[in-house]
């Protein structure tokens, strides 16, 4: 490249990135709230997705252990076969929230010390995991990585702190065709198992009342006994709901999540409302749900 035009391509590059102190980036602090958030999102729906769809097993468990305390000699130690079919698998939406995850904590390294390498491997796996929810007209992940070392032999003279910072936007902005396909597929893709989740949860409920009532025709069991069962299968039933709540509304915080990140991408002047109104819910969620399991852990 001619020293003329290279002079040239330096000036386009610092009018994007500006120079140091200028606003014409997000700021770390958008970037890194944003990652944040979405490490938080994406634990907490797994988590949520992981454990309701196998309620089966401790359906199975409460069943089987009330066939035992009655002298049900059916009683088994193990799953049965319907047990078996009535397990969810959700092996592709575990795989995107997993590579959605590792792609928002590596943002969230890449804010806090501006290495990018393995926000860019991060950000390459999070588009080739979203193959079984997109359509082949979708983009494909080869463009990700590029930007990061693109431009690195023209970049001399630019502040290192820029250069990370332009090379994180580039990654961002390729990476949001992506983001924005997987809030607009997951919702589908999770429907199906959300809808068992729920069946999950129901039976659940039912099993732990069965168990609850009787306990109660026990005679031998004190107020204090049967207290403290209550509180017990309570804590467990407000989990189980809580974490299903959270997967039943995950369309409208995956929607939250794209526009946060497109926002991101386009520095949007509205990115930081964006940003926080994202992670608000995230946090919430996140709150919600330690709040449920401490309140069982309290029992």
């Amino acid at each position: 490249m001619a020293w003329g035009r290279k002079l040239a391509f330096i000036a386009v590059v610092v009018s994007i990135i500006g120079v140091p102190g200028c606003a014409s980036l997000p700021a770390d602090t958008q970037v890194k709230a944003f990652a944040d958030a979405a490490a938080t999102t994406t634990t907490t729906l797994q988590t949520a997705l992981d454990t309701n769809r196998l309620l089966v097993i401790k359906v199975s468990q409460e069943r089987e252990g009330l066939f035992y305390i009655t002298d049900n000699e059916q009683f088994s130690l193990s799953l049965t076969d319907d047990d078996k079919r009535d397990l969810l698998t959700a092996s592709k939406q575990i795989e995107v929230l997993e590579a959605l995850n590792s792609y928002a904590n590596a943002l969230s390294q890449a804010a806090d010390k501006g290495v990018t390498a393995e926000l860019a491997s991060a950000a390459s796996t999070l588009a080739t995991s979203t193959s079984g929810l997109v359509s082949a007209a979708s983009p494909t992940s080869a463009a990700i990585i590029e930007p990061a070392g693109k431009f690195a032999g023209d970049l001399a003279g630019i502040a290192l702190k820029n250069q990370y910072a332009l090379k994180i936007r580039q990654i961002v902005r390729n990476v949001d065709p992506f983001v924005q396909r997987i809030a607009e597929q997951m919702p589908a893709a999770l429907a199906e198992i959300i809808d068992g989740t729920r069946h999950q949860v129901e039976n659940y409920q039912v099993s732990r009342g069965l168990t609850l009532a009787e306990l109660r025709s026990d005679r031998r069991s004190t107020r204090l006994d049967l207290y403290r069962e209550y509180l017990l299968a309570r804590a467990d039933v407000d989990g189980a709901w809580t974490l299903q709540t959270a997967l039943e509304n995950s369309a409208g915080i995956f929607a939250k999540l794209a526009a946060a990140h497109k926002a991101l991408a386009e520095n949007a002047p509205n990115s930081e409302a964006a940003i926080q109104d994202f992670a608000t819910v995230a946090n919430d969620l996140a709150a919600l749900i330690k709040a449920v399991r401490e309140a069982r852990a309290s029992k």
